[in-house]
C-alpha cells in the first residue's frame, strides 16, 4: 500500500484498541487499509499538526468519511479527530471520543487540548436535494478567534475521500434526489458505493489555509467577514479538487454537439465556406453535425465498469505487472485543481490508448477522453472505444475545410467545458521504440483554445508508457524493413487470441512536472489575455510541443531488455561475451544513475551479470526464447549473438533509451575519429552529428549546444574515459577507456549507417529514377540490402525506413534535395557529384576507426 501506515502501525496499534472496538477494527484492517493515501500527504498533515492545530474540512456529511478520517489519523499516529461539526449522532466508539456539541469554541478547544484535530462538514445531505445544503452551523467564526488568540495557528485543510465512481449528471435524476449525488450522497448511497469500490478508493488533500496569516491578509475585516471569505475559499479549493477527480458534470453527447454547433467560431466559418461554394448553409450545417458526431466521444460510465474487469484479466494474463509513478501521478492531478489537465503519453503501441485510462479509473479518477485515429472506429471496437471516452480524428483534414472546422470547435468546448484530455504528441505509433518530433495539430488547437478565452489555462502532462516487450514488435520490424502497414480490421481484431498467449513483462508509467500553458507563455516574453500574432502563437505551440516531449523523453523507464538489447547491437563483432556484456550494461546503468533516469524496478538489486538470476536474465532468456538471440559456449565461456533477421526487432528496445545515451554517444564519436584532438574541433564534429540527427532525439530544450557539450565532456572525465588537459581532449590511458568509448558510439551505427544510405541514394535522383519519397526510400533500402551484403556495412538494423525517412527530411532541410508538387529533385547543395560524394565520405568518417 502507497502509506507510511508500515512504519507506524506499531506505535498506533494501542491507540486504536483504545479508539476502536474489536469489530471496527476488523472492519478498518478489511477495508480502510487498502485507501490510497499518498505518502506526500502523509507527510504535510504531520507537518501543520507540528506547527499548528489542524481542522479538516470535507465537502458533504457522510459517515463512511467520518470513520475513516478517524481510522486513517490514529492508524498513521497523527492526532485522532476530537472535534466534529455537521454530523448526526452515531453509537460508534470514535464518535463517542469527539466533543459534536456545545459551543464551538469548546469543541475546538477541547480537541486542542487533547491534541486531537478537527473536522467540519460543509453540507449536509437532504431528501429531495441532490446537491445537499448548506448547514446551519457556523464554526469559522470561533475558529478566526481561535486563531486571533492563540499561540499557535489554525489550518483548514480541505479533503476528498474518494470512493464515487460516477460522475454528478448536469440535471441529476429522481435516484440522485432519493438517495443523493456523488456530490452529497446519502447514507445508503455512501456505504453501498464506498463498499462496492473500495479497493479503488483514495484520499485527496487539498491547499491548506492559514487561518492567521489569511487574518494578517485581512486585517480590515472583522471576525465574520474574514470566516465568510474562509469558507467560501474552502468551498473553491474543495470543488478544484473534486473538479481534478471527477472532471466536469457528464452531459449528454448530443447536448454537447448541440452548444459546439453554436460555437461563434464555427459558425463564421462554416458561414465563410458555404459562401465560397455557393452552398446552402444548411447544407454545410448538416455536414458539419455528420462530421461532429463521427468525432465525438459518447462516455458511458456502464461501459468503464465494464471494460475494468476484463482490461484487469487481460493485463494480468499478459503482463507482469504495471509499474505506476504514483508520486507523479498525484502531482499531476494535483495540479488538475488549478486548470484542466491534457495528458501527453508516449506512443509504442495500441495498448496505451487503454493503459492510462484503466490506471486511473481503478484509482477513483476521472477517465480523460482519448483522441484516437480514426483508423480504430471499425465496428465493434470503434463503438465500444468511443463509449470508453475515445474521441476519433482522421490522419489528414487537408481537403475537408468543414471537417477541420468541426474538429476544432470539438477540442475548443472540450477545453472551455473543462474536460481532461489524452492525446498522443507524437501522432502514430512508433515503430523504432524512440520517441518521434511531435505532431503540432493537437498543440495548436489547445493554445488556440485557450487563446481565443475558452479557458484560463491548461495544465499539459508529459506521460512516459514504457513496455519491456510490446504487442506490436513482429509487425514493426516488417514495416521498417519496406512492409506496408495493415490498416486495423476486424481481422486483426480476431488475432487478439494469439497476444493472449503470450507473456509480454511489465508496463512502465511515469510522469514528468506538469507544464502551465499560461506559465510558458510568460517564459517567452506573451501577456496572457492579450493578442499574440501568429508568429508568436506558432513559436509557442512549438515551445510546447518540444518541452513535452523533452518531458517524456527525461522520465522514460530504461527496462532490462532496453539495457540487454543496447549492450548486444552496439557491437560491431559476431558476438559478445558474457564478461563485454556485464560491463556495458553496468556502463549504461551508470550513465542511468547519473542522469537521475527512471530505473524499472526489478533492477534495484539486480546483478547485471547476463548469468547470474534476476532481471538482465530474465531478459536475456526472453530474447533467447523469442528467437532473437542465440547462445555459444567455447572454452568455458558464454557468447551471446543476435539474429541478423531479428535485429531490426531487437533494435526497438535498444531505441528506447537512445535519448539518454546520445550526448555521450555523439562526443564519443568525434573524439574516435581522432584523438587527442583540441575541443574546439571535437566540437565541431560532435555539432555536425548533432546537426545530422535533429530530427532523431530529444536534446535538452532551453539548453545551448555549446553547454550541453561541455556538460557531456565533463561527464566523461568524470567517468574516466576521457582526459582534458588545456584545450585538448584525449583518451584516458585506463584500458577499459577506449573500449567503452568506442561501445557509446556504436549505439549510433545504425543512424550514422542509414543516413549514409540515403547520401549514396541521392545517385539514383540523379539518374531520375528515385523521382519521389517513396521511391527514394525503395532504393535506399535496395542499396542497404546490398551495402550490407557485401559488408560494407554492418547493421542489419540500418535498413530501416522510419530511419531513411527522417534522413530524407535531414537531406530536404540542407538542400541536398528538393521536393516540387511531391516530386524529389537534387538541390543546390547535391548539384555536382563531388559535393553528394563529400556527404556520404564525411559520414563514413565516423563508422570508421582511427
Amino acid at each position: 500500500m502507497e502509506t507510511a501506515v508500515a512504519g507506524t502501525a506499531n506505535q498506533g496499534a494501542a491507540v486504536l484498541k483504545e479508539e476502536f472496538g474489536p469489530i471496527s477494527r476488523w472492519l478498518g484492517a478489511r477495508y480502510f487499509d487498502g485507501v490510497l493515501f499518498p505518502p506526500e500527504s502523509e507527510a504535510e498533515l504531520r507537518e501543520l499538526h507540528a506547527k499548528g492545530f489542524v481542522v479538516h474540512v470535507m465537502r458533504s456529511t457522510a459517515w463512511i468519511n467520518f470513520l475513516y478520517l478517524a481510522w486513517a489519523m490514529v492508524r498513521r499516529a497523527l492526532p485522532p479527530i476530537r472535534a466534529v461539526v455537521n454530523l448526526r449522532p452515531w453509537f460508534t466508539r470514535p464518535f463517542r471520543n469527539t466533543a459534536q456539541r456545545g459551543d464551538f469554541d469548546v469543541r475546538f478547544t477541547y480537541a486542542r487540548r487533547h491534541g486531537g484535530s478537527g473536522l467540519i462538514f460543509l453540507k449536509k445531505t437532504a431528501l429531495m436535494s441532490a446537491s445537499g445544503k448548506d448547514i446551519e452551523e457556523n464554526p469559522f467564526p470561533a475558529l478566526v478567534a481561535m486563531a486571533r488568540k492563540g499561540d499557535r495557528t489554525v489550518y483548514l485543510v480541505p479533503e476528498l475521500f474518494v470512493w464515487e465512481k460516477r460522475t454528478a449528471r448536469i440535471k441529476p435524476g429522481i435516484m440522485d434526489r432519493i438517495f443523493g449525488s456523488p456530490e452529497a450522497p446519502g447514507f445508503l448511497h455512501s456505504m453501498v458505493a464506498f463498499f462496492r469500490n473500495y479497493r479503488r478508493a483514495q484520499f485527496r488533500v487539498g491547499e491548506p489555509i492559514d487561518l492567521r496569516r489569511f487574518i494578517e491578509e485581512n486585517p480590515q475585516d472583522s471576525d465574520e467577514v474574514i470566516a465568510r471569505k474562509v469558507r467560501s475559499a474552502l468551498h473553491h479549493h474543495l470543488t478544484r479538487e473534486t473538479r481534478a477527480v471527477f472532471g466536469p458534470p457528464l452531459k449528454p453527447t448530443e447536448r454537447l454537439i448541440d452548444e459546439t454547433m453554436r460555437d461563434r467560431h464555427l459558425r463564421k466559418a462554416l458561414d465563410a465556406h458555404a459562401a465560397s461554394v455557393s452552398r446552402r448553409q444548411e447544407s454545410v450545417y448538416r455536414e458539419a453535425r455528420r462530421n461532429l458526431q463521427a468525432i465525438a466521444a459518447r462516455p458511458s460510465p456502464t461501459a468503464l465498469a465494464f471494460a475494468s474487469p476484463l482490461l484487469d484479466w487481460v493485463f494480468q494474463r499478459i503482463y507482469d505487472g504495471i509499474e505506476v509513478d504514483e508520486t507523479g501521478l498525484h502531482r499531476a492531478l494535483k495540479a488538475g485543481g488549478m486548470a484542466p489537465i491534457v495528458l501527453c503519453p508516449s506512443h509504442k503501441s495500441h495498448v496505451d490508448y487503454l493503459v492510462m485510462s484503466w490506471v486511473l479509473w481503478n484509482r477513483g479518477y476521472a477517465v480523460p477522453l482519448v483522441a484516437a485515429g480514426a483508423n480504430l472506429s471499425f465496428f465493434p471496437l470503434g463503438p465500444f472505444l468511443r463509449r470508453c471516452g475515445a474521441f476519433f480524428l482522421r490522419r489528414s483534414f487537408k481537403g475537408d475545410p468543414i471537417y477541420s472546422a468541426a474538429f476544432q470547435s470539438y477540442v475548443r468546448k472540450l477545453v472551455h467545458d473543462g474536460v481532461h484530455q489524452e492525446f498522443f504528441p507524437e501522432g502514430g505509433r512508433s515503430r523504432t521504440g524512440k520517441l518521434l518530433p511531435p505532431k503540432l495539430g493537437m498543440f495548436t488547437w489547445q493554445v488556440e483554445a485557450v487563446l481565443e478565452g475558452a479557458r484560463s489555462d491548461l495544465i499539459f502532462v508529459p506521460v512516459s508508457i514504457d513496455y519491456e516487450k510490446v504487442v506490436e514488435s513482429g509487425s514493426y520490424s516488417k514495416e521498417l524493413a519496406g512492409g506496408e502497414k495493415k490498416p486495423e480490421d476486424l481481422k486483426a481484431l480476431l488475432s487478439t487470441p494469439k497476444v493472449l498467449a503470450a507473456r509480454y513483462g511489465r508496463i512502465h508509467l511515469t510522469f514528468d512536472e506538469p507544464l502551465s500553458l499560461v506559465e510558458l507563455m510568460k517564459s517567452r516574453g506573451l501577456t496572457p489575455g492579450e493578442p499574440v500574432t501568429d508568429d508568436q502563437k506558432k513559436g509557442l505551440v512549438r515551445a510546447l510541443g518540444n518541452r513535452v516531449m523533452y518531458g517524456i523523453s527525461k522520465v522514460s523507464t530504461v527496462t532490462p531488455h532496453a539495457l540487454v538489447s543496447a549492450s548486444l547491437l552496439a557491437h560491431r563483432r559476431r558476438g559478445v561475451t558474457q564478461r563485454e556484456l556485464t560491463d556495458r550494461i553496468t556502463l549504461l546503468r551508470r550513465i542511468a544513475e547519473e542522469e537521475r533516469t527512471p530505473l524499472s524496478k526489478t533492477l534495484a538489486n539486480a546483478p547485471s551479470d547476463p548469468e547470474t538470476m534476476g532481471a538482465i536474465r530474465d531478459a536475456i532468456q526472453t530474447f533467447r526464447s523469442d528467437g532473437m538471440l542465440r547462445t555459444q559456449q567455447a572454452r568455458g565461456e558464454v557468447i551471446y549473438q543476435p539474429e541478423d533477421e531479428r535485429r531490426a526487432e531487437l533494435s526497438f528496445y535498444k531505441n528506447t533509451l537512445m535519448n539518454l545515451v546520445a550526448p555521450r554517444s555523439l562526443v564519443a564519436n568525434a573524439l574516435l575519429v581522432g584523438a587527442p584532438a583540441p575541443y574546439e574541433r571535437v566540437k565541431v564534429r560532435a555539432l555536425f552529428l548533432s546537426r545530422l540527427f535533429k530530427v532523431e532525439f530529444i536534446y535538452r530544450v532551453g539548453t545551448t549546444f555549446d553547454t550541453i557539450f561541455s556538460e557531456t565532456v565533463e561527464a566523461l572525465v568524470r567517468m574516466g574515459l576521457v582526459l582534458r588537459t588545456d584545450d585538448t581532449l584525449q583518451f584516458a590511458p585506463e584500458p577499459h577507456a577506449r573500449p567503452y568509448l568506442e561501445f557509446l558510439a556504436d549505439l549510433l551505427r545504425d543512424y550514422l549507417e542509414s543516413y549514409l544510405l540515403a547520401a549514396l541514394t541521392l545517385k539514383d535522383v540523379a539518374d531520375g529514377v528515385a523521382t519521389d519519397r517513396k521511391s527514394f526510400i525503395k532504393f535506399a533500402l535496395e542499396t542497404g540490402r546490398a551495402e550490407f551484403h557485401a559488408g560494407r556495412i554492418g547493421a542489419a538494423e540500418s535498413l530501416a525506413k522510419t530511419t531513411l525517412e527522417n534522413a530524407v527530411a535531414y537531406l530536404l532541410d540542407q538542400k541536398y534535395l528538393v521536393e516540387e508538387e511531391k516530386k524529389l529533385k537534387l538541390g543546390p547543395a547535391a548539384s555536382e557529384a563531388q559535393t553528394r560524394d563529400q556527404l556520404a565520405d564525411q559520414i563514413r568518417e565516423y563508422l570508421q576507426r582511427a
